[in-house]
């Protein structure tokens, strides 16, 4: 018997299109899979963040947290926003003459591959008037903002104080 005809070459070409086509999918998404991770991953990272439940009708909170600088470049901590309070600022703990007071500070100093702690009785977060009441369990988002252009949002839980 004579062998069978060859396939159509239209479907060949079909075939070929079609295998070029996942395979540009298949990459495209994972470009897109690799730009989300690298956005995720960055020279900041922030681990540790707290805000201390107050009473309530209190007008200010603060916050804690740790900063750690990935990169091999000195950075500032500038500022941070929120959309659950009026401002916040930069404070520090200081202690002289044995009277403790809270100095605004414009920003801290991040060295390359350091890590800071924003904890009570040092620096933290004051977080001024709330514009809803927050109690325990409660999460903020917070924007830190740093040199470079660097922003950094956190999602920071309010935590009743244990004592």
């Amino acid at each position: 018997p004579p062998p069978p005809p060859p396939p159509p070459r239209h479907g060949v070409r079909r075939q070929r299109q079609m295998c070029i086509r996942d395979s540009n999918i298949i990459i495209l998404a994972l470009l897109l899979l690799s730009a989300c991770t690298s956005s995720e991953e960055g020279p900041i990272l922030v681990e540790d963040a707290w805000i201390r439940e107050a009473p309530p009708g209190a007008t200010a909170m603060a916050g804690y947290m740790n900063i750690s600088n990935l990169s091999s470049s000195d950075l500032l901590f500038l500022s941070a926003t929120s959309p659950d309070y009026n401002a916040i600022e930069i404070h520090r703990s200081v202690e002289k003459d044995g009277v403790w007071r809270m100095i605004r500070k414009k920003n801290i100093a991040l060295d390359a591959n350091a890590t800071i702690e924003l904890k009570p009785g040092d620096y933290h977060l004051m977080l001024f008037t709330p514009k809803r009441e927050l109690k325990e369990g409660d999460e903020v988002n917070i924007s830190l903002q740093f040199s470079d252009d660097i922003a950094v949002d956190v999602i920071v839980p309010v935590v009743r104080p244990q004592h």
